[in-house]
């Protein structure tokens, strides 16, 4: 695992980064129990980093000493330009993109949850997950300033709570909400599966986390097949049901370990979906990067 970090990625695993870049991130905030966000530090050279996609959305913010030319190809557009300490860099979730570097730099990498944006969107829009918009080596202080300071808190000697770091990325998802996504009118006519329909479902979701949900119940509640419907939400939110549902239930089970110090990991299992106490104890594990009794320890 990389220096300071004693947990599994949430965000993304070390086969993954590997697959992608030849180095893992030198430091995280795995460690820190970050519930919306999560950052990277990583040291790199020059290279070519491999085609591939993230399930979250990314924000990435250069350190560099002088300008150093990068290369990005994404939907079949090239995009040239320079890094430097003033650009930012946004990547959809489901957005498949490889890179060029002709230079030694490190960069941070902010990784946001879907459910952290989908809040955000659904109070606004009523859509629940809007489409942002690809950006590349932009310039933007506000995102520079927010990450700037998610950044110090992976090395600080007393890190803020939590609370801190949530409030960072709740700020930084509505400033790429308001001026990177967009209109509600042209997402909705993109979506095979529209507005209300999304809605109903993921309401639905939430009203229904004590429950085995099923593919074949949710594409009842959206009145589609289930294959249509699975392909569906994926293009609109950038990750299949199942990783969705997981993400929702896991979410609510940290808000039950931290609110409700006399409900048993068994009934707060029960309560999200889990009739198992080990596979729930296993995938909170997988999903957070601690144990479910640690994470409530640890708050």
């Amino acid at each position: 695992m990389p220096a300071g970090s004693n947990a599994m990625f949430k965000a993304i695993s070390e086969a993954q980064i590997r697959s992608i870049v030849p180095v893992l991130p030198y430091v995280t905030s795995a460690h820190l129990n970050w519930s919306g966000v999560e950052v990277h530090r990583y040291r790199l050279g020059p290279g070519m980093s491999r085609e591939h996609s993230f399930s979250q959305l990314v924000v990435f913010l250069p350190h560099v000493n002088e300008p150093i030319r990068c290369e990005v190809e994404a939907e079949g557009k090239l995009f040239r330009y320079q890094l430097n300490n003033n650009t930012v860099s946004i990547v959809p979730p489901g957005l498949k993109v490889k890179s060029r570097r002709f230079g030694v730099y490190e960069l941070t990498a902010i990784f946001l949850d879907p459910l952290a944006m989908a809040e955000i969107a659904r109070a606004a829009t009523g859509l629940d997950f809007p489409e942002v918009i690809h950006q590349v080596g932009i310039r933007d202080p506000l995102i520079r300033s927010i990450g700037t300071m998610l950044d110090a808190e992976l090395t600080a000697e007393h890190p803020c709570p939590q609370i801190y770091a949530d409030s960072l990325a709740a700020a930084l998802a509505s400033h790429i909400f308001v001026k990177y996504t967009k209109p509600v009118s042209d997402s909705i006519r993109r979506l095979s599966l529209n507005r209300s329909q999304l809605r109903r479902v993921i309401e639905f979701i939430n009203e229904n986390l004590d429950k085995d949900l099923p593919l074949s119940d949710l594409a009842v509640v959206a009145n589609m097949s289930k294959y249509h419907f699975a392909k569906s939400f994926r293009r609109a939110i950038g990750i299949a049901p199942h990783q969705y549902l997981v993400r929702v239930r896991i979410e609510k089970a940290r808000k039950l370990l931290l609110t409700e110090d006399t409900a048993s990991l068994a009934e707060i299992a029960r309560r999200v979906g889990y009739a198992d106490p080990t596979f729930f104890s296993a995938q909170f594990l997988k999903t957070v990067g601690m144990s479910p009794s640690r994470y409530r320890t640890n708050r």
